[in-house]
């Protein structure tokens, strides 16, 4: 029977085998096209591990238990995965850059990420990436105002100063 995790280091950990489970089964490639949510965990480069929540959200997951038809609830299990991983909203750049990343994994298997797709990243990631977006932001923004306020005569850049 199955036994849904209970830490985000076990779902991170069935992401990591789910990369050599595929290489074991082909059932396990046949429902590849089949999964809508997806979970992404970071590796060293840029890149990303990929793996469907009915595989990563059970203990110590494997293809041969995947593949056997017990029946498992991915509702279930992306209600404990929502504990540690966050959805990446369609509208964030990330999104596309994850979803090029997955199309390349499935298409190594000649399949196709479902259309009603959901990729979730670990929540600390995604929000440690929203910071250093809104402080390359903001330093971008200073930028602009030092080198406007360099091309402004003396006197306006002296009120601009005196206003700050």
């Amino acid at each position: 029977m199955s036994i849904i995790v209970t830490s985000q280091q076990q779902a991170l950990d069935n992401i990591e085998r789910f990369q050599d489970e595929l290489g074991k089964s082909d059932e396990l490639q046949r429902r590849l096209a089949f999964a809508r949510a997806w979970y992404a965990a970071p590796r060293s480069g840029g890149t990303w591990n990929f793996a469907p929540s009915k595989f990563c959200g059970y203990e110590n997951m494997t293809a041969e238990e995947y593949v056997n038809d017990e029946p498992r609830d991915g509702r279930r299990t992306e209600k404990q995965l929502q504990k540690w991983f966050s959805v990446v909203p369609e509208s964030d750049r990330m999104f596309e850059d994850l979803y090029q990343a997955l199309n390349a994994f499935l298409a190594r298997y000649a399949k196709l990420p479902s259309s009603a797709i959901r990729l979730n990243v670990p929540t600390q990631y995604l929000r440690d990436r929203i910071s250093r977006d809104e402080d390359n932001r903001a330093r971008r923004i200073a930028d602009l105002i030092i080198q406007v306020a360099r091309d402004l005569p003396s006197e306006e850049a002296k009120r601009i100063k005196e206003s700050l």
